[in-house]
């Protein structure tokens, strides 16, 4: 997604129920930012953590996750899951999300040339 012109990776855990727990807009998406993100949402859920953890197939994933294993901050019978239908949680978000960011669906200035006929443009 961009932000402020620039491109900003969306990093986004929910719960099983589909519920926010946390976000994260970061420039890389690499093991350091998922690093980042999987402990900002672990201390967000410290009150019950989770039991898996299921992400896309992005390789940063495994190594940050033993990191957080290896640092005591994720128990080690925590399952990773990668398959993509586990995943449709936060796939099935990405409508609501792009509702919000752009709302004018394609239509980028109120007189679009394209669009002539548009009420209030000469």
């Amino acid at each position: 997604m961009r932000v402020g012109g620039r491109w900003k990776y969306l990093f986004r855990a929910v719960d099983k129920h589909g519920q926010l727990v946390d976000f994260m807009l970061s420039d890389r998406r690499n093991t350091k930012a998922a690093y980042r993100f999987l402990r900002k949402a672990l201390k967000t859920m410290s009150d019950y953590p989770p039991s898996s953890i299921t992400t896309d197939k992005l390789a940063s994933y495994p190594k940050a996750i033993r990191r957080l294993q290896q640092e005591s901050l994720l128990s080690e019978n925590v399952e990773h899951r990668t398959s993509k239908y586990l995943n449709n949680i936060i796939e099935a978000d990405h409508g609501a999300l792009k509702r919000v960011i752009r709302p004018t669906r394609g239509l980028e200035r109120l007189c679009d040339p394209q669009r002539p006929a548009m009420e209030g443009c000469a």
